[in-house]
């Protein structure tokens, strides 16, 4: 089966019956197989499913399955025989595939699973409740996707920054994180935000955009980290990818205590001999005005203010800020974020319908701890890194090159590397190899894997 509906039917299985035998590894063979094993299982979970999905979906064939299906809804004791009814009439197969070949839908289904993921949900039964985590769980990740009107973000985002018209572009990340735990530290660099950035700088240098990436006093050393651990990486796997990031990108620092825009002027001047003015600009989970974090603790003072160059939600020009900084006023922007407070998602945050479907007062998008900074693209996912992959595979599925890598082994790599670099799980300060609560192994490399699978259209 497509990656697609692999995915899908797997996220079904689990909910449905965990603990029946081989369940976990029914999708992964024919669709026979899986629908002998939902015909064994109670269907109340997938129905869930797929009322969700079809009140979010961003495909609207998608959609449209969903409805059909719900519309086959039996009595609870007659579960089994709409299932086999669903599976026979529906249309998920001849959807599957055509997003198997259609680059846009196969683009919006990973729009569709950034948004609707359930691993941190799961996670949050088996931990006993994360006092703050992702979609379905406290952010409403999906309501904000929702709400805001996304549908087809991803898409605009990656043809925005990869059809070839951006030249020069500035990536910014880095997400402060307050702790006590490292040989006495008072904090460091989330480990959400600098693999997603070094993502999407990937895919821009694989298509020849020079590539500056922001490196602040209190999170480059850790985004340095990654960069440097990426090259080494495709050194030896993968020379040619080596030498075009080289060549493509530099890692640009820019020192505290200075006026800040221009200072990160002159060290764009500094890192390139010849390079046009930034015409793009992209924040993966990069804290916004006004630098409050989930918790509602104000961390001005550990965020370097480079989001004045992203719109103010106000509507105030920010073109004099960008002069300043030697960024073109008509710049491009993309912002990423899975909450709320990151820079991008100011106008997602603001939405009254947004604050409104707040559970309570550590939802992050409300009030105080709203982002006030907006974007041209802004991209919500439950895990700010899979929205920097996602953009990587959306490049790869619509604007396709030999130089693109989509492997677990660099994302690997690159996390080890910014751990060993300080780099902690914003969740659980304490647990190595660890995003958003959640473990490499094997949360996220499954859905790496399940992005990737989608951006080569494999079955």
């Amino acid at each position: 089966m497509p990656a697609f509906a692999r995915c899908f039917l797997a996220k079904a299985l689990q909910e449905t019956h965990s603990a029946h035998s081989g369940i976990a590894h029914a999708s992964h063979r024919s669709l026979p197989a899986v629908a002998r094993c939902l015909t064994r299982c109670k269907a109340t979970a997938l129905c869930q499913r797929l009322q969700q999905a079809a009140s979010c979906s961003a495909h609207v064939a998608f959609a449209n399955y969903c409805a059909s299906a719900m519309r086959l809804l039996p009595k609870p004791q007659n579960t089994s025989s709409w299932m086999r009814s669903a599976l026979a009439r529906t249309s998920l197969i001849g959807l599957a595939r055509s997003m198997a070949t259609a680059p846009k839908r196969r683009v919006a289904a990973m729009e569709v699973n950034l948004a609707m993921n359930l691993d941190d949900a799961k996670l949050y039964g088996l931990e006993g409740g994360f006092r703050h985590a992702g979609s379905s769980c406290g952010r409403h990740v999906e309501k904000l996707y929702v709400e805001g009107r996304l549908q087809g973000s991803l898409e605009r985002a990656a043809t925005a920054l990869f059809d070839g018209t951006v030249k020069h572009a500035l990536v910014v990340s880095g997400f402060y994180v307050l702790h006590d735990q490292l040989e006495g530290a008072t904090g460091s660099c989330e480990t959400d935000g600098p693999p997603g950035a070094l993502a999407v700088v990937r895919a821009l240098c694989a298509r020849g955009v020079q590539t500056s990436l922001y490196c602040d006093a209190h999170n480059g050393p850790v985004l340095k980290a990654g960069f440097d651990a990426m090259i080494a990486y495709y050194a030896t796997t993968r020379p040619a990818v080596a030498d075009r990031l080289r060549s493509h990108c530099r890692c640009v620092d820019v020192p505290d205590g200075v006026d800040h825009l221009e200072a990160l002027k002159g060290a764009l001047e500094k890192a390139w001999e010849a390079a046009g003015e930034v015409d793009a600009l992209v924040a993966v989970e990069r804290l916004s005005e006004p630098y409050r974090n989930i918790r509602g603790h104000d961390l001005a003072a550990h965020t370097e203010p480079v989001d004045v160059l992203w719109p103010h939600v106000d509507g105030s020009s920010c073109g004099e800020a960008r002069r300043k900084a030697g960024i073109r006023e008509d710049a491009v922007s993309v912002g990423i974020g899975d909450g709320g407070n990151e820079v991008g998602l100011g106008r997602v945050a603001q939405l009254d319908a947004v604050a409104s479907l707040s559970p309570g007062e550590d939802f992050c998008a409300l009030g105080v701890n709203g982002a006030l900074r907006a974007c041209d693209h802004p991209l919500v996912a439950t895990v700010s890194n899979w929205g920097g992959s996602a953009l990587e595979a959306a490049a790869h599925a619509l604007f396709p090159t030999a130089l693109d890598d989509l492997e677990a082994g660099v994302e690997r790599a690159v996390l080890e590397a910014i751990c060993a670099a300080g780099s902690v799980d914003g969740k659980y300060v304490e647990r190595p190899l660890s995003v958003d609560g959640m473990a490499w192994e094997p949360v996220h490399r499954e859905f790496y894997e399940m992005l990737w699978g989608l951006a080569k259209g494999e079955s």
